[in-house]
């Protein structure tokens, strides 16, 4: 992402949560917080265009998840979003893709995400007790989830997570 996108990102970010069924409205600002954060990867943040509007957006950060064997360098998506008016087209879909793709290519060995399972379980996630992963979040372990980049990358971790 070009960093003259950033506000038009951050338009994109309010306004499509506007009709998310959970949202507490301060989505663009944890967006900001996030590339401000020491686990900001630049590489990592993805827009969809058409023509030169931006309508789609994913922001991957580095996370740490806390392992009995010592700490793992993982990835957390947040947040994803697509213009309204593009939606069920498969752009959100093209960008988890790309997203996790990237993660695989930097050698980070899982993502996790806040999500509804329904849409993400396409891609492989799925409730991280299911990884041995511990959600040490308040939010709901059912909607906390995550996905090996490889076959095993997670086993005997056993670790904890707590995702924003």
């Amino acid at each position: 992402m070009k960093p003259h996108e950033i506000d038009e990102v951050d338009t994109l970010i309010r306004t499509a949560f506007l009709t998310a069924p959970v949202t507490d409205g301060s989505e663009q600002d944890l967006a900001k917080r996030l590339r401000s954060s020491a686990g900001y990867l630049p590489e990592q943040e993805l827009v969809a265009l058409d023509d030169d509007r931006i309508i789609g957006h994913i922001l991957t950060t580095r996370i740490v998840i806390d392992g009995e064997t010592g700490p793992v360098n993982t990835l957390e998506v947040a947040p994803l979003c697509v213009a309204s008016d593009h939606r069920c087209r498969g752009i959100g879909a093209l960008l988890v893709e790309e997203a996790l793709n990237r993660g695989r290519a930097a050698g980070f060995p899982a993502v996790f995400l806040v999500g509804d399972p329904r849409y993400y379980a396409r891609f492989g996630f799925r409730p991280v007790a299911e990884l041995g992963i511990h959600n040490t979040s308040p939010i709901p372990d059912e909607v906390v989830l995550g996905v090996e980049l490889e076959p095993g990358a997670l086993d005997g971790i056993d670790g904890s997570v707590t995702l924003v």
